[in-house]
C-alpha cells in the first residue's frame, strides 16, 4: 500500500487543525504541533512531507522566527505559511526565510484541500527530477573509464561519439579490460530525465530449449509451465540498449533467430500472432576474434555484419601501463575507506606485470590490499604472491635497461630514482621533500605524480 504524505499542522488554534484534518483526509497523514518547540521536536523524529506553520502563536511572529530552526533540521523541508495576515511585507520575510508558498486562513476547506494537493505534487516532481539527476550521475561514476594515454584519450572520443547513435556496437578485447563499462557508458537519459533501459545477458546462457522465450517473451499457456505472460529481453530492452556479453558463445541456431529481430526491430512472443514494433540498440562484447571463427563457420557471418556497424577495440592493461598509478587510485576510493600508498618498489613491479586479467585483476589487487595489509603503506612483499614473483625479474630488468638506455632516458630514470628516495626519506611529506630539494611545491606535486610516486586515498566523504 501507497504511504501518504505526511502533514504536520503547526497552530495553537485547535479548531484550525480539525478543519484541516477534515479538509485532508484520507490523501494526507496529519500530525499536530501547537507551538514551534513543539514542531522542532516532531521534525527531528519524523520525516515530515509538508510543514502548515501559522505565522502568530505565542509570540507576533513566532512561525516566521521558527523557520530557520526547522531548516537546519531539515533542509529539504517544505513549509507552507498559514495566517489571517497578507501584507505584501510580511509574505515577503516568510519567503525570504525559506516558506516555499503561503495560504490565507480563512480559505475553504475545497480551496485548502486543492492548495495542498497542488504543493505536495510539485515536491514529489521535485524529488523525482532530483533522484533521476542523482541515479543519472551515479551511474556515470560507477561506469568510467581511467586513463589518460593517448589510446584511452581516443577511445572516450570515439565513445560520445558512438553514443549519440542508434547503429549496433561491438566491443572487443581481452577479459577484463572493461567491455560491459563501455556498454554502459552508452546509454543515455530519456526524454523525461530517467535511464534508458539497459538489459544484459551472458549470451552463453541462453539454451536453444529456450531461446525463443527468453528473446522474445510468450503468452500465457504458450507451452507446458507458461503460467503467465512474460516478456522477452527485446522487449524489456525497449526504448535502451540490449547487451550481449561475449557474443561469440552464442550457439549458431540461437544466432539465426537474432537475424530478422535485428533487421525488422519487430519481435513475436510464443503463442501469439501479435508482431510488436520495437526500438532497440544491441551492444555486442566479445574476447574472441569474430572474423575468424566466422570465415571457418563458427559465427554467422551475415549477423557479424549486422553487429559490427560501430566496432570498439579496447586496450589491455599491458599496453597502457602508464595509466596504472591513476586506475590505483579509482580503485583505492571504490575499495578502501582508509588512506593507502604505495612506495615506488611496489609501483614499478605493478608497471611490470603482464596482467593477464587486465583492469579487474587490477581491481581485485586493491580489493585484496585493502583488506589483509595493516597500514597505509603498500610494498612489494604486502602484493599477492602472483605479483610478487616477478619483483626481482622486473627490478633486475629496469637496472640493467637503465645502463644501456639514452641520455634522455637516463636523466628520467636519475630523476625518478632521486624523488623516490626524498619520498621514502621524509615519510611522503610534499612539503619537506620540496624545502630540502629546493623546489616549488606545486611542480614537485607534478612531477611525483608523473612518475607514479604519490598515490593517496583520501578519506571518503561518501
Amino acid at each position: 500500500m501507497e504511504t501518504l504524505p505526511r502533514v504536520l499542522i503547526c497552530d495553537d488554534d485547535r479548531i484550525f487543525h480539525l478543519a484541516v484534518r477534515n479538509s485532508l483526509k484520507n490523501i494526507c497523514e496529519c500530525k499536530s504541533a501547537y507551538n514551534g518547540d513543539e514542531a522542532l521536536a516532531i521534525i527531528k523524529h519524523n520525516c515530515i512531507d509538508l510543514l502548515l506553520l501559522d505565522i502568530q502563536m505565542r509570540s507576533p511572529e513566532e512561525g516566521l522566527n521558527f523557520i530557520p530552526k526547522l531548516k537546519d533540521v531539515d533542509p529539504e523541508l517544505t513549509i507552507v505559511m498559514a495566517s489571517s495576515l497578507t501584507d505584501f511585507e510580511t509574505v515577503t520575510k516568510a519567503m525570504r526565510l525559506g516558506a516555499a508558498d503561503y495560504l490565507k486562513k480563512e480559505a475553504n476547506n475545497d480551496e485548502l484541500r486543492h492548495a495542498i494537493e497542488r504543493i505536495l505534487k510539485h515536491r514529489l516532481l521535485q524529488r523525482r527530477s532530483t533522484q533521476q539527476n542523482y541515479e543519472v550521475t551515479a551511474n556515470q561514476h560507477k561506469h568510467i573509464l581511467i586513463g589518460e594515454t593517448p589510446e584511452m584519450q581516443m577511445l572516450k572520443k570515439s565513445i560520445e561519439r558512438i553514443a549519440i547513435s542508434k547503429a549496433n556496437v561491438l566491443i572487443t578485447g581481452e577479459t577484463g579490460t572493461g567491455k560491459e563499462v563501455v556498454a554502459r557508458q552508452l546509454r543515455r537519459p530519456l526524454h523525461d530525465g530517467t535511464l534508458a533501459p539497459f538489459i544484459a545477458i551472458d549470451s552463453s546462457t541462453i539454451q536453444s530449449s529456450r531461446a525463443e522465450s527468453i528473446l522474445f517473451g510468450h503468452e500465457k499457456g504458450a507451452f507446458t509451465g507458461a503460467e503467465k505472460t512474460t516478456k522477452g529481453i527485446f522487449e524489456e530492452a525497449n526504448g535502451g540498449i540490449i547487451y550481449f556479453d561475449e557474443i561469440g558463445n552464442m550457439p549458431l541456431e540461437i544466432q539465426s533467430k537474432l537475424l530478422r529481430v535485428l533487421q525488422e526491430k519487430e519481435v513475436t512472443r510464443l503463442g501469439s500472432n501479435k508482431v510488436l514494433s520495437l526500438d532497440f540498440r544491441v551492444v555486442c562484447a566479445s574476447n574472441k576474434d569474430l572474423e575468424s571463427m566466422a570465415s571457418t563457420g563458427h559465427f554467422k557471418y551475415d549477423l557479424l555484419q549486422r553487429l559490427n556497424v560501430l566496432p570498439i577495440q579496447l586496450p589491455a592493461l599491458r599496453e597502457k601501463q602508464s595509466d596504472i598509478p591513476l586506475l590505483l587510485n579509482h580503485f583505492i576510493r571504490k575499495h578502501s575507506s582508509s588512506e593507502m600508498f604505495f612506495t615506488p618498489d611496489a609501483i614499478q613491479v605493478l608497471s611490470s606485470y603482464a596482467w593477464p586479467g587486465n583492469v579487474r585483476e587490477l581491481s581485485n589487487v586493491v580489493a585484496y590490499l585493502s583488506t589483509m595489509v595493516d597500514g597505509a603503506d603498500i610494498d612489494v612483499a604486502d602484493l599477492p604472491p602472483r605479483i610478487r614473483a616477478c619483483s626481482t625479474a622486473a627490478l633486475h630488468k629496469t637496472s640493467q635497461s637503465t645502463e644501456n638506455c639514452s641520455f634522455y632516458n637516463r636523466i628520467s630514470s636519475f630523476e625518478r630514482d632521486l624523488l623516490a628516495k626524498e619520498y621514502e626519506k621524509h615519510h611522503g611529506n610534499i612539503s619537506k621533500m620540496a624545502l630540502a630539494l629546493e623546489m616549488d611545491r606545486s611542480h614537485l606535486h607534478t612531477k611525483l605524480k608523473e612518475y607514479g610516486l604519490h598515490i593517496s586515498k583520501q578519506k571518503s566523504s561518501l
